[in-house]
C-alpha cells in the first residue's frame, strides 16, 4: 500500500518553515512497519500535486493540518485526492482544535485523525489493506451512515518505540533557518507535551497534560547525523517543554559536549524549574537561548489561566539568563478574559523590568474546547462563534477582536505593536549579528516570497506590508496610549 503524507503550503510570512517533524516520524514509523511512504512538502518545493499523484499512485493521503493558516491550503489538495477517489486524512494540531462536525461538513475529508499519529497511521493502513471497520482503530473521527463516528481515545504510545526519524524523507538543507546567529538551524523533539495545566493551552486536548520524554540515545543519534551529514549548525527543541528538571539538562548539555561538534542551540521551559547553576552550565554547553512564557504580570491573571508557575522566581530566572550571557525571551498573552487595564498594565511594568533580551505581546486566542474556551463560552456573551471552516481564520495572534478583556483594542495594538518594533529594531542580541531579528525577519520574507506565483507574492507582500505600518501607525498616532501605560 502506498502512504503520501503532504504537508500543505500556507502564506505565513511571520515564522519560518521547519522539519515537518510529525509526519517525519510517522512516515519512519510506517516504513519500519513495511509501508510504502512518501512525504510531499508543499512548504520547501513547488510541486504539481498532479504530478505526484501519477508519479506515486497513492491508495490514502494524510495531509497536515499544523494551523489557521494552512486552511486554503488544506482545502485545495483535499479537494484535488477527493476527486481523484483517493481517502483523505486530517491530522495535525489544528485538527485537535477544530470542530469535527464543521470539518466534514466541507465534505474533503474521510478520517480525523488525533494526537499522536503514529500507531493510529499504522491502524488504518492494516484495516483499509483488510477492509476492515474503522470503529475498530482508536483516536480517529470518520462519518458513517451519515452520523459521525468518534472512536476512543488511543493511549500513548511508550517513548522508546517511537522512531528514529529517517530525515532521508525530506530535502533537509531546504529547512535550515537563520536565528540568533545560527545559518544552519533545525528545529528538532527530545519530548512529547507537557504535564502543566495553562487554560488557553491545547496541551489539554492533545497530550491530555502529560509529558514523556524519549530515549536520549535515539535523540542524539538524530543530532549527531544532522550536523555531520547535512551541516547543521543550531538546534532549536520543538517541545512545549523541553526540560522538567535540572537533571534532564545536565544530561542533554553532558551529551552535546561529548559529541565534539559545533553547534548552538535553544529550547523552551518553564519559569522555576532551572536553577541558576543550571542555566550557567547550559550557557557553557553552547545554549544561546531560552524562551519563557511568562504570559502576565498579574497575579490573579496567571491564577485564573492556572498558569502555575512560581511568581517570585519571575525576575531572578532573567536576571540568572543575562548573567550567563544568554538570549532570553519572555512570552506575554494580552486580551485575557476580563483582564482589566490595571491588571495589563503590571505585564507591562514586569516586562521592563525584566532582563529580558525580548518581549513578545500575543493576543489571547479564544480555543474551543480547552478548559479557557469552555469557560469564555459559560462567562461571556460575546465570544467567537464557528459556523465554517474559514471562521478559523480570526484567530491570529496578531489580528484577532474578540474583546473578552475590559481593555480597549486600540490599546491592545498599539502596546503590542510597540513591543514588536523593540524586538525588531534591537540592535544588539549578544555576540550575533547586529539587528539580528529584523534580519530573520527579513529573510523568512524573501524565502516564503521566491516560493510563491507571482499573484500570491504580490498580494503577501501587500498584507505584509500593510501590518507592517499598521504597527508603526500605532506607535507614532498614539503616544496618549503610550504614556497612560508608562512606554513614553
Amino acid at each position: 500500500m502506498n502512504v503520501l503524507l503532504i504537508q500543505p503550503y500556507h502564506c505565513d510570512l511571520i515564522h519560518s518553515i521547519s522539519l515537518p517533524l510529525g509526519p517525519l516520524s510517522i512516515a519512519t514509523y510506517l516504513e519500519n512497519n513495511g509501508v510504502n511512504v512518501k512525504i510531499c512538502d508543499l512548504a520547501v518545493k513547488k510541486t504539481s500535486i498532479r504530478a505526484v499523484y501519477n508519479e506515486f499512485h497513492p491508495d490514502i493521503v494524510g495531509i497536515s493540518f499544523p494551523s489557521v493558516k494552512a486552511i486554503d491550503a488544506v482545502v485545495k489538495v483535499s479537494r484535488f485526492f477527493k476527486k481523484a477517489g483517493v481517502p483523505v486524512v486530517w491530522g495535525g494540531s489544528f485538527c485537535d482544535v477544530g470542530s469535527t462536525e464543521l470539518f466534514f461538513d466541507t465534505g474533503l475529508v474521510d478520517i480525523i485523525s488525533y494526537c499522536e499519529g503514529e500507531s493510529t497511521w499504522l491502524d488504518l493502513v492494516r484495516t483499509l489493506e483488510a477492509g476492515g471497520d474503522f470503529g475498530n482503530v482508536q483516536g480517529i473521527a470518520y462519518k458513517k451512515g451519515g452520523e459521525i463516528v468518534i472512536t476512543p481515545a488511543r493511549p500513548f504510545m511508550d517513548p522508546s518505540e517511537l522512531p528514529r526519524i529517517n530525515y532521508d524523507f525530506v530535502d533537509v538543507p531546504k529547512y535550515f533557518q537563520y536565528l540568533y546567529g545560527c545559518k544552519k538551524l533545525l528545529y528538532v523533539y527530545l519530548s512529547k507535551g507537557c504535564p502543566a495545566h495553562c487554560t488557553f493551552c491545547v496541551n489539554n486536548m492533545c497530550h491530555r497534560n502529560t509529558r514523556r520524554r524519549r530515549p536520549l540515545e535515539d535523540f542524539m543519534s538524530e543530532i549527531t547525523e544532522l550536523a555531520e551529514k547535512y551541516g547543521a549548525d543550531g538546534f532549536y527543541f520543538g517541545d512545549e517543554l523541553a526540560f522538567a528538571s535540572d537533571k534532564e539538562l545536565y544530561e542533554v548539555c553532558n551529551a552535546f559536549r561529548n559529541t565534539g561538534l559545533d553547534f548552538y542551540w535553544g529550547f523552551q521551559t518553564r519559569i522555576g524549574i532551572l536553577s541558576d547553576e543550571t542555566i550557567q552550565y547550559a550557557a557553557d554547553s553552547r545554549c544561546r537561548w531560552i524562551d519563557f512564557g511568562v504570559e502576565s504580570g498579574n497575579r490573579e491573571m496567571l491564577s485564573k489561566v492556572s498558569k502555575s508557575i512560581p511568581y517570585d522566581k519571575i525576575e531572578p530566572t532573567f536576571h540568572a539568563c543575562a548573567k550567563a550571557g544568554l538570549i532570553s525571551i519572555a512570552n506575554f498573552i494580552i486580551g485575557l478574559p476580563g483582564e482589566t487595564c490595571e491588571q495589563f498594565q503590571d505585564s507591562i511594568d514586569l516586562a521592563k523590568r525584566l532582563e529580558s533580551t525580548q518581549n513578545t505581546f500575543a493576543k489571547y486566542i479564544f480555543i474551543p474546547n480547552t478548559p479557557g474556551g469552555r469557560e469564555v463560552e459559560k462567562t461571556f456573551k460575546r465570544y467567537p462563534v464557528f459556523r465554517k471552516l474559514n471562521d478559523y481564520k480570526t484567530m491570529d495572534f496578531f489580528k484577532n477582536e474578540y474583546g473578552l478583556s475590559q481593555i480597549p483594542q486600540k490599546e491592545l495594538n498599539v502596546v503590542q505593536s510597540h513591543f514588536l518594533l523593540q524586538a525588531i529594531f534591537r540592535k544588539d542580541y549578544g555576540d550575533t549579528r547586529s539587528y539580528d531579528l529584523l534580519f530573520k525577519s527579513v529573510l523568512i520574507v524573501f524565502k516564503r516570497v521566491s516560493k510563491m506565483n507571482f499573484v500570491c507574492a504580490i498580494r503577501s507582500l501587500c498584507e505584509i506590508t500593510t501590518d507592517f505600518i499598521r504597527f508603526v501607525f500605532d506607535v507614532l498616532l498614539h503616544p496618549g496610549i503610550l504614556k497612560k501605560y508608562h512606554l513614553k
